[in-house]
């Protein structure tokens, strides 16, 4: 616990630190905010900063975690039973997830902005290892539910979370997929992967 602060009172510096990293961050972008902008909205001394989090960086990767910490528990509820129609329910799910990491200003910033390059020299390794690892064991369970439910393709979860996961990273690349061919390459190879994992009725 940061000296000086009992448990409410860094409760709720923390969660004012990460609300305003947010606004900042989302604004501005992570090179250009400032840790005096921060604590200035929050209302304590920069100096005081450093005794929640070590860097900006470590901030703003804190908010960024509870970004997609979101957009998995909106994957992990859907329900692809709904209407007997497993296919159609996925192939919404997936655009549904693009559209999110598309228009996430935090999430566009980190590749977009050399803010991953930033995070690098700033966290720790492990700490970077840990989320990657976190992200493809997240999709594990509802994986394995969709497999024993007789919907999903008897593969290695850990080869259908890296297939899915390589979906996704293609929203970074549009430029070079090519801007006019670019949301048709998605929905194409959503359908592709989607007839290839889900298995048809009677299978």
């Amino acid at each position: 616990m940061p000296k000086g602060f009992k448990g409410y009172e860094k409760h709720v510096i923390t969660n004012s630190l990460i609300e305003q990293g947010k606004v900042l961050f989302s604004k501005f972008g992570l090179q250009k905010t400032s840790i005096n902008e921060i604590t200035k909205n929050v209302g304590i001394a920069p100096g005081t900063f450093y005794k929640f989090y070590n860097s900006k960086e470590e901030l703003y990767f804190e908010i960024l975690e509870k970004e997609e910490e979101q957009i998995k528990k909106q994957f992990l509820s859907i329900d692809i039973q709904k209407d007997n129609q497993p296919k159609q329910e996925i192939k919404k799910l997936l655009l549904q997830t693009i559209d999110i990491i598309e228009t996430n200003p935090l999430i566009r910033q980190l590749y977009f902005e050399n803010n991953m390059e930033a995070l690098l020299r700033k966290l720790p390794p492990e700490k970077l290892v840990e989320h990657y690892n976190n992200d493809s064991a997240a999709l594990f369970p509802l994986i394995e539910k969709w497999q024993k439910e007789g919907v999903l393709l008897e593969a290695n979860p850990e080869i259908i979370a890296a297939m899915l996961r390589s979906l996704f990273l293609l929203t970074l690349h549009k430029k070079e997929i090519g801007v006019e061919v670019y949301t048709e390459t998605i929905e194409l190879f959503i359908d592709l992967i989607v007839d290839g994992l889900i298995k048809e009725e009677g299978e």
